[in-house]
């Protein structure tokens, strides 16, 4: 089971966001929890699953966590602590991104986490695209309506940098 979910909140603590986002999960379950901002659509997260499901299938995965390998394809790079800092939870984040793989209790975790569920944090945000690491001369080089396509060619990519 995979579950995608953007929540509102504030992050006071990551640890203690991360250690509940834990603890809302099964013994089997793999969680992560990403800056909402650094998303770009529901397509972005699906994508990334997508690849990471499918390394993991073909024996080409460079973690050991189906969550750990989604933030990778995620963030467009093979490097875990890069990926942390690009798209990783941080102190103050209001809106973030959760992914779960296995049994996880979403009431659960937003009860202990005090976050609340708003799907629309997902939607993506062109103006942090720079961010993301896609240069404006590339942004300019698409028409507007295809400018997320950028992000999900960065996903792609993920799997030519092994």
């Amino acid at each position: 089971m995979v579950l995608l979910a953007g929540l509102k909140g504030e992050v006071s603590d990551t640890e203690d966001a991360l250690r509940a986002a834990r603890d809302a999960g099964g013994a089997d379950a793999s969680v992560q929890l990403m800056r909402a901002s650094m998303v770009f659509g529901r397509i972005h997260l699906e994508s990334a699953i997508d690849h990471a499901m499918r390394a993991f299938e073909q024996g080409r995965n460079a973690s050991n966590s189906l969550a750990t390998e989604t933030l990778l394809y995620a963030s467009g790079t093979r490097q875990i602590d890069r990926a942390i800092k690009k798209m990783g939870i941080r102190e103050g984040d209001s809106e973030i991104a959760l992914v779960a793989f296995g049994e996880f209790s979403l009431d659960e975790f937003l009860g202990k986490a005090n976050f609340k569920q708003d799907d629309s944090v997902l939607d993506g945000n062109a103006s942090m695209l720079v961010e993301y690491g896609i240069s404006k001369k590339e942004i300019a080089s698409v028409p507007e309506s295809k400018v997320f396509d950028l992000v999900l060619e960065r996903v792609a990519m993920v799997d030519l940098l092994k």
